[in-house]
């Protein structure tokens, strides 16, 4: 299938600060905008009820995606939504739909139980509260029901509520599946599918229950005629590529941002090069202090997210300042949300999703300004406030760099991004650098350097010349001081000092002894204890 490509452009400097897109709204507020004061929207030609629900947002202006793609889903065109996290996706598709929803009953259309209109389907149960939330948000203003059907969830309670009338269902592909084969709901009355975070789905394995669901309408040529299809992604991948040309969907025009997997201009990406020192007390000089902001920090495994969660709830209240400090909760018994009086809190797949729930409920309420958390957190979750991204197990690979770093930074707020460097990482963290620098692209990024030397796949003999005789965090400008150097600054919250590295602790705030740093001839100080690498 030949795709149509329209490239977006930025509008990040048009965002208020206000909740959108994917962000919680558990409560309705009240609001100085009206839809006269939204001539931008009106533009898209959303009805007043919908311009009231965005005037309640506080949202003055669309965002590109936004204005992109409202009018060509008003349409009824079949489009693939490409834009980088916190980019305000669910609204730029939530929208329109709702909007068409309200012309068929205006045109005589009745609502049948069982019989849902729309389809969004997601990869996870985080990403469907918070896409259901939006919905409910706008039900408010353009009457219609919705519901949310995942995995985890009460399977009489969602059962309950598809053999009710449902005009929206949010969903995971496999628990629909099951209602769907059980007869407590049919797909004759989908009139639109939304496939939203399809990289994600495919990347866990969803793509044969998504193809099992969608089968009754992909393979009836006159229903895949009259089902609007929309899928959204914050990465082009190549999984997602051959789905949108193999031809199993209809064609589709692909809006996609013209700053797609690049890092968002207004965070500060620094990288901590923490070779030959104890990554655990680096970590809590970044943190420690008596007004931490709230932080993400991001590990690769469980085990090292359990390590982490456990060190940090040990330090004492001095350390953290004025924090209160209850260690006898540290892991809620299982590593789960626990430590109610911590600062802390963690966030991981085997946790009970109720324990999830109450962890990231702590996080946003601002009872844990520390949310210790695996990649999970790191697709979906709209948490508006977070300050700062840390990543304790640097990304396995760029993609993930981008999602983590997409958790700050959002809706034109200022963010920063630190990330621990380990030798095996300083490929792939110079070459992340290099291209933040550049306002490059980083998904075509690697970890193995025989890619960037020369003759290499990503080689750049300029950038060589230019970083011979140096490493990660060397650099000037806003990421950091010059290579020859010498002023000092304080760590994070601390009244310790070191080297500067371009924002890379040369020192082990605790430890005494000197370590050459592999490849260069800047040295730290050692951290007396050593943990466990994960």
């Amino acid at each position: 299938m030949q795709l149509m490509h329209l490239r977006v452009h930025s509008l990040l400097g048009t965002f208020s600060r206000a909740r959108f897109g994917r962000g919680p709204l558990l409560t309705q507020r009240w609001s100085s905008l009206s839809p006269t004061d939204l001539p931008e929207f009106r533009k898209l030609g959303l009805t007043e009820g919908l311009l009231e629900a965005v005037a309640d947002l506080e949202l003055k202006e669309p965002s590109s995606i936004q204005r992109a793609a409202v009018p060509q889903v008003l349409q009824g065109q079949n489009i693939a939504l490409a834009a980088s996290t916190g980019s305000g996706k669910t609204l730029a598709y939530l929208l329109p739909i709702v909007q068409a929803l309200k012309i068929q009953e205006d045109m005589g259309y009745d609502r049948l139980a069982k019989r849902p209109r729309v389809l969004v389907l997601v990869p996870t149960r985080e990403l469907a509260t918070q896409v259901l939330s939006v919905a409910k948000h706008l039900g408010h203003y353009s009457k219609f029901s919705s519901c949310c059907i995942v995995g985890g969830g009460d399977n009489g309670q969602q059962r309950r509520a598809l053999t009710g009338v449902q005009d929206v269902c949010v969903a995971s592909a496999g628990r629909l599946l099951k209602h769907q084969e059980l007869g407590h709901m049919h797909l004759s009355q989908v009139t639109h599918v939304v496939i939203d975070e399809v990289d994600t789905m495919l990347m866990q394995g969803f793509g044969p229950d998504l193809q099992k669901l969608l089968k009754p309408i992909l393979l009836s040529p006159e229903r895949r005629e009259n089902v609007q299809f929309i899928v959204v992604t914050a990465t082009m991948t190549k999984a997602v590529r051959r789905l949108l040309e193999d031809g199993d969907l209809p064609q589709m025009r692909t809006l996609e941002a013209d700053d797609l997997h690049q890092a968002l201009p207004n965070a500060l990406h620094r990288m901590l090069n923490a070779a030959g020192q104890d990554k655990i007390e680096v970590l809590k000089d970044l943190v420690r202090g008596k007004h931490q902001k709230p932080t993400l920090i991001f590990c690769n495994t469980v085990a090292s997210c359990r390590a982490v969660t456990h060190a940090l709830r040990e330090e004492t209240n001095n350390n953290f300042g004025d924090m209160d400090y209850d260690s006898d909760d540290a892991e809620g018994g299982n590593g789960g949300g626990g430590g109610a009086s911590s600062p802390v809190r963690s966030y991981h797949g085997e946790m009970p999703s109720n324990e999830r729930v109450e962890a990231l409920g702590d996080f946003k309420a601002g009872d844990a300004s520390i949310l210790v958390c695996t990649d999970l957190a790191q697709r979906g979750l709209d948490i508006q406030d977070v300050a700062k991204v840390i990543n304790f197990d640097f990304p396995r690979n760029p993609i993930d760099y981008l999602h983590r770093a997409g958790r700050t930074a959002r809706a034109g707020r200022k963010g920063e991004i630190l990330s621990l460097v380990l030798k095996r990482d300083l490929p792939l963290a110079t070459a992340i650098e290099r291209a933040v620098a550049r306002g490059e692209p980083l998904d075509g990024l690697t970890n193995d350097k025989r890619d960037y030397a020369p003759g290499g796949r990503l080689s750049d003999k300029e950038a060589q010349k230019k970083q011979k005789g140096r490493s990660v965090g060397e650099r000037g400008g806003k990421q950091g001081s010059d290579a020859r150097g010498s002023q000092k600054k304080e760590y994070p919250g601390s009244g310790r000092s070191g080297r500067e590295r371009g924002g890379t602790q040369g020192s082990d705030a605790r430890g005494s002894q000197k370590k050459e740093y592999p490849g260069n001839g800047s040295t730290g100080r050692r951290g007396r204890k050593k943990v466990r690498r994960s």
